[in-house]
């Protein structure tokens, strides 16, 4: 995840120690993607398979909801440490 967050920084010039957000938008970014990825696999899977189009929705809904609930942990720990005050030396934090 470090590696991750370098790229986004050096790419987007975001800086995350010194914009802590980031990190909420990281995560919500992942749900979403998550769901996204639920309803493709769904469609194409009834799509192929038309007879049990309602039986595969279901599972998507399911998978989509447990892609939420699984989420919502390290958004709030995301949100914890932006209301956690930065350190004062904003270089030394980035470096871990």
């Amino acid at each position: 995840m470090r590696g991750f967050l370098q790229v986004i920084r050096i790419a987007a010039g975001l800086d995350v120690a010194a914009n802590r957000s980031v990190r909420v938008l990281l995560e919500v970014a992942h749900i979403l993607i998550g769901v996204f990825a639920a309803a493709l696999i769904a469609r194409a899977a009834a799509w192929s398979y038309p007879r049990a189009t309602d039986d595969i929705w279901l599972v998507a809904y399911a998978c989509m909801a447990a892609v939420v609930v699984m989420g919502i942990g390290p958004v709030r720990r995301a949100v914890t440490d932006d209301a956690s005050p930065l350190a004062a030396n904003a270089e030394d934090t980035a470096h871990g």
